[in-house]
């Protein structure tokens, strides 16, 4: 059934007016003559804006552009390719080709639509016209009579006055209606209007979509623009486009420029989350804290999708699922972790994004490249960067990344002579939980088990003390005075209060060396057993490589067993520290042999391994040996990353 509507020549007025200048208004359409059209049009997805409040109302408007307008007012079905100058990939194909098929415009002889040039007052009211005939809205009119249209095709005459008499487009004056005159998106915005409120269209803001793109400032308020997308990929491309800080996907951040902010280790559920080496998340390698209680963990954001966000902790690029991850950008992070030189000392401050909090350790040596009382920041503790982000250096941390497999050069005597002086410290701090430390804590005497099984199973008694000091809390916490459990053995996130349980803390040694760092059972793979699925180097390290992968969540954990034992070679003399040069393997499914170009003896699978270089050697480097059958091994040096110590 036809809508009719009859209409009468109306005196021909101005319909265009000069815009109104801006002055300090919150965008560039507030005041002006159209903005009721332009605010319709943009609220109901029909025209986008440019962002930050710009929609260039005086900014001419191209073929491409106007019919792209119709088509989403019309909500026309996509159509097939038309035009030979109008490729698929081209972001107006859908509009010009939807349009092509329902009839409302045309190309020239040549078949092309010359989408980008601009679109005049004629052309405007040819598509409009059409536009009508496509809704079946019958117009009665009279001709117009204005005296600078006489040149067009009778067709071009006859869409000027449909327009005329539907008040859609009207002339400057009675005889004159400018038919060459560029449109701009202010009048293709009251052009659409008036067509669909003409053909009794009702026109609804755009339902609200999933993803939207928005600037943040330093209070972490996000300010939208005003359209939203129904995909990441359009509002990734409008984000760079319109100049946009984020993407969010459901009022949740899910996007920003690469490297320009934080990522917070953020389950709603677990205590941990989980790091994985791929996209797909088909491969688990480490887990972190992620709750107020345990920590949440600081990554740094190097990019992501809907679907993953990679992270870099420790020296490794990781994937983390969307629904774990909290992304924060820089300029609104209330906190975040930072480095300090404090008397020569390394000393690394972790933000609690819950808490707003810091709490800091000692990791070791300040790199000398450090100054004083300025903040320093790195997300692997050996790569540093100023506030601005410059990077001032790299240095590794001594102990963290010194082979388990090399020797102590302490006795039993001494380091009970440094358990006894730590606990007199503890206890000296008058701390409810230090409370009779040197009577009480399960360290005491420990010296003698330490390097029996530093000889007998090859681990060495430094790290050993340095990890019994930081999980048992000196031998004082409740699972080394309960159960002798120094390590956190069967300690798990999921339920820290349980664990195994040993006769003595010396059996809790032996346990930690036998059955987790030197275990030869598959389910139950050595710490420092090359190639089992638990062997990721024989170094505290990192998240990337040593026993933090999977020894514990923390991701500082492989540093501050690192700091303990610094402090321990400090306190005793400094014998340790130095006596190897260290590096890591940087090619994977690496040989290990007897000899320079000798038989092979066991092979690193992975790259980055931590070794201890014996000795120098310009073409093959002796190493201590991680497989316990043997002392040494050889590598081509090609093959090793040599790492610059802090000192």
């Amino acid at each position: 059934m036809l809508r009719k509507f009859f209409a009468v020549m109306i005196s021909a007025v101005l319909l265009i007016p000069f815009l109104s200048p801006l002055n300090a208004k919150a965008d560039d359409i507030t005041g002006i003559t159209l903005e009721k059209e332009i605010r319709t049009m943009v609220k109901a997805g029909i025209m986008h804006g440019y962002g930050n409040g710009v929609y260039k109302p005086e900014k001419k408007v191209t073929r491409g552009e106007f019919v792209t307008f119709i088509a989403r007012a019309l909500k026309l079905p996509a159509g097939k390719p038309a035009f030979s100058d109008v490729p698929s990939s081209s972001s107006l194909a859908y509009g010009v080709n939807a349009a092509a098929a329902a009839n409302i415009v045309n190309g020239n002889s040549t078949g092309k639509f010359n989408p980008g040039a601009f679109v005049t007052r004629k052309d405007a009211a040819v598509m409009i016209s059409n536009s009508l005939d496509y809704l079946k809205v019958e117009v009665t009119y009279t001709e117009s009579p204005f005296s600078d249209i006489n040149h067009l095709s009778s067709d071009e005459k006859k869409a000027i006055h449909k327009n005329v008499a539907m008040n859609i487009i009207s002339g400057y004056d009675k005889h004159t209606f400018r038919p060459d005159e560029r449109t701009t998106r202010a009048h293709a915005a009251a052009f659409i209007y008036r067509l669909l409120v003409a053909a009794g269209e009702d026109i609804k803001p755009e339902p609200a979509k999933p993803y939207q793109v928005a600037n943040i400032d330093k209070s972490g308020t996000l300010t939208y623009a005003s359209t939203s997308y129904n995909s990441f990929e359009e509002a990734k491309q409008a984000m760079t486009s319109q100049k946009q800080e984020v993407v969010t996907l459901n009022k949740k951040i899910i996007y920003m420029k690469a490297n320009s902010g934080l990522v917070y280790a953020k389950s709603k559920s677990e205590a941990t989350v989980n790091l994985y080496t791929d996209p797909k998340f088909k491969t688990i390698k480490a887990s972190v804290p992620s709750s107020a209680k345990y920590g949440t963990t600081e990554l740094k954001y190097v990019t992501s999708t809907d679907q993953f966000v990679q992270v870099y902790i420790g020296g490794e690029n990781f994937y983390m699922k969307l629904s774990d991850a909290l992304l924060v950008p820089f300029e609104s992070a209330k906190g975040r972790n930072y480095y300090e030189n404090v008397n020569g000392e390394l000393y690394h401050y972790l933000y609690s994004y819950d808490k707003n909090t810091y709490i800091k350790y000692n990791a070791g040596l300040a790199p000398a490249f450090m100054s004083k009382n300025q903040k320093y920041y790195s997300f692997d503790g050996a790569i540093f960067y100023n506030g601005a982000g410059k990077k001032v250096g790299t240095a590794y941390q001594y102990f963290q990344f010194l082979s388990a497999r090399t020797k102590t050069s302490y006795t039993a005597a001494q380091l009970d002579s440094y358990i006894k002086k730590v606990l007199a410290e503890k206890e000296a701090t008058g701390l409810a939980k230090y409370k009779d430390a040197t009577k009480k804590s399960k360290l005491i005497g420990l010296g003698a088990t330490l390097k029996k099984v530093e000889a007998a199973k090859r681990v060495n008694a430094l790290m050993i003390l340095g990890m019994a000091n930081h999980e048992s809390d000196y031998g004082m916490s409740d699972h080394a005075q309960k159960i002798n459990n120094l390590f956190g053995i069967a300690v798990y996130d999921s339920a820290p209060d349980q664990g195994a349980s040993f006769k003595s803390p010396a059996e809790s040694v032996y346990a930690l060396a036998d059955q987790y760092m030197n275990a030869n059972i598959d389910w139950k793979g050595g710490y420092l057993m090359p190639n089992t699925w638990r062997a990721y180097g024989s170094a505290p390290g990192t998240k990337a490589n040593g026993i933090n992968v999977k020894y514990a969540s923390d991701a500082w954990w492989g540093a501050k067993v690192g700091g303990h034992m610094y402090r321990i070679d400090k306190a005793l003399g400094r014998k340790d520290f130095g006596k190897y040069q260290l590096g890591v393997t940087n090619a994977a499914e690496l040989n290990v042999r007897a000899t320079p170009n000798g038989t092979i003896r066991y092979q690193y699978k992975l790259k980055g391994m931590p070794v201890a270089y014996l000795g120098q050697s310009s073409t093959w480097q002796k190493i201590v040996s991680d497989d316990l059958r043997y002392n040494e091994g050889y590598i081509n040096s090609r093959y090793l990353t040599t790492l610059p110590i802090a000192k």
